[in-house]
């Protein structure tokens, strides 16, 4: 398991479903995570889904808890894209929207950040997200995502045709603003991680002046 701010990620497990089940029969939940509303799935599907991804090797699931008192509240994942580099593409969802508009999706972000590039050494992460998702954009631009490519019409919602943004960042990127994100999302919550994994500056020698006598 791996505990940012608020939030902890830990592996999806079969248990795990019902919360599923739920949060992919919200509509507003699927309107703004897939950009397709009124896409439903039943339990032998979301159990069809579950035991595709068990067999996938490229891909990792997560349930997000609150730490404060373990309550299941969304998912994030990451699927393995590496050729000459190592890419990964990211999607994350809150299905409790008792936890919208709250900061937590910044945190989620984070988390997935330092686990994919910090820890896991890769060298660009990849978010996609329908045009309509105003709230992804602002939480992928506040950790460093930038707006690199457009499907267009590439959606259907509401009766017309919308874009799909492709959001990206590089490693170097993400380093130089590391430690921002960690003074912003870890704050006093998580010591073990800002002394363990803040990267050690090189103290710089101080030039001594002093002449012999």
């Amino acid at each position: 398991m791996f505990e940012v701010g608020r939030i902890r990620f830990r592996p999806l497990t079969r248990e795990d479903l019902t919360f599923i089940e739920r949060w992919e029969n919200e509509y507003d939940v699927t309107l703004y995570s897939r950009g397709k509303p009124l896409v439903f799935k039943n339990r032998d599907e979301i159990e069809k889904d579950f035991e595709d991804y068990l067999e996938n090797e490229e891909k990792q699931k997560f349930i997000i808890e609150i730490k404060e008192d373990s309550k299941c509240i969304g998912i994030a994942t990451y699927k393995d894209h590496s050729g000459s580099v190592k890419n990964a593409d990211v999607g994350t969802y809150i299905g409790e929207k008792e936890f919208w508009n709250k900061g937590i999706g910044k945190e989620i972000a984070f988390g997935l950040l330092e686990i994919l590039i910090f820890h896991k050494n890769y060298d660009r992460v990849v978010a996609w997200s329908a045009s309509i998702n105003k709230r992804a954009h602002k939480v992928l631009e506040a950790l460093g995502f930038k707006k690199s490519g457009i499907a267009r019409k590439s959606g259907y919602i509401f009766g017309k045709r919308i874009d799909w943004y492709m959001f990206d960042q590089l490693r170097e990127e993400y380093m130089e603003h590391r430690e921002e994100y960690m003074d912003e999302y870890l704050k006093d919550k998580q010591e073990y991680i800002k002394e363990h994994c803040r990267l050690k500056r090189p103290v710089k020698k101080q030039k001594d002046n002093t002449k012999e006598e």
